[in-house]
């Protein structure tokens, strides 16, 4: 039956297309993804990999026992640094003895006469120096730097940044007041004054080091971690 040229045609009327021909229907181009129009979509190959499955859960990666965590670990160089604290220490108990030793054997009169002081100032000096210098001054002294020594060192073990300031407040304190000290000892009569001289010099390049090693990268990135930690 013929229709009349005003009525709509159906296209699902129309004459199926050629495949030999250039018509988007017979390649599939009509679609999606190579799909024919009217069939059912298929999904991509490989469509069943899961999201973040290179990595662990939610797409991060996986743990790995061997990786580096950024954790430092103790340095070879705080062992050297404690080491060297008790050095220091041993060295100041030695030249406090020595020094003990060493000021009984001066007699503070004949130098003070030596100065140009006459007798009876000589005297009067003397016996200050004897009593704000004497033996029981420098144990006092003496005494309360072992005890400083010790509660730097122990908490340099704990790896406290604080006790590293301190010591390093120590330490240059040791190295100057060494230095202006070696001026001093001519006082004493041989052979203390010499041995005297070497213990000083001996301490301070003691000093140098503890200093060195207390700052060095190692020493200072483990400081600083358990700075952050705490």
């Amino acid at each position: 039956m013929s229709t009349t040229p005003n009525e709509p045609q159906d296209p699902r009327s129309a004459v199926p297309a050629d495949p030999n021909t250039d018509d988007p229907r017979a390649t599939g181009h009509g679609g999606v993804n190579g799909v024919p129009a009217g069939q059912p979509y298929a999904e991509p190959q490989n469509s069943g990999q899961q999201y973040g499955q290179a990595g662990g859960k939610y797409g991060t990666a996986e743990y790995n026992p061997g990786q580096y965590t950024g954790v430092t670990e103790r340095p070879g160089t705080l062992d050297k640094l404690l080491k060297l604290t008790m050095a220091s220490l041993g060295i100041y108990v030695l030249s406090g003895i020595v020094g003990l030793i060493a000021v009984s054997t001066i007699d503070f009169v004949g130098v003070y006469r030596n100065m140009g002081l006459d007798s009876a100032t000589a005297t009067e000096m003397a016996g200050k120096a004897d009593g704000v210098g004497g033996p029981a001054g420098s144990i006092i002294s003496l005494i309360i730097g072992i005890a400083l020594y010790l509660l730097v060192w122990t908490n340099l073990k704990k790896g406290k940044n604080w006790a590293r300031i301190l010591g390093t407040v120590f330490a240059a304190i040791a190295i100057l007041g060494g230095l202006f000290g070696l001026i001093g000892t001519f006082v004493y009569p041989a052979p203390w004054n010499i041995i005297m001289i070497v213990l000083a010099l001996l301490k301070v390049v003691v000093d140098i080091l503890w200093i060195v090693t207390a700052y060095k990268a190692p020493t200072t990135a483990w400081f600083n971690q358990n700075s952050v930690q705490r």
